[in-house]
């Protein structure tokens, strides 16, 4: 299945933060939008996959973070 496709003008401190942001995750440049329009859209369970492992093992970091602490 063909994905449209869209086309941004982003200012160039928020293209280097796209860049830092997806180099860091290992995630694509567009997995991070579409996780971000996702989320800021209300759906959430279009969300790519990685994204979701990402954001779960932040979850689970900051638990067991917590659990130390305790």
């Amino acid at each position: 299945m063909v994905k449209p496709q869209i086309v941004v003008r982003l200012s160039p401190e928020l293209l280097e933060k796209l860049n830092k942001y997806a180099e860091q995750t290992g995630a694509s440049k567009t997995d991070v939008v579409i996780g971000a329009l996702s989320q800021y859209l209300g759906c959430g369970e279009a969300l790519p996959l990685n994204q979701k492992l990402a954001e779960l093992e932040a979850r689970v970091a900051t638990v067991e973070a917590l659990v130390k602490v305790s």
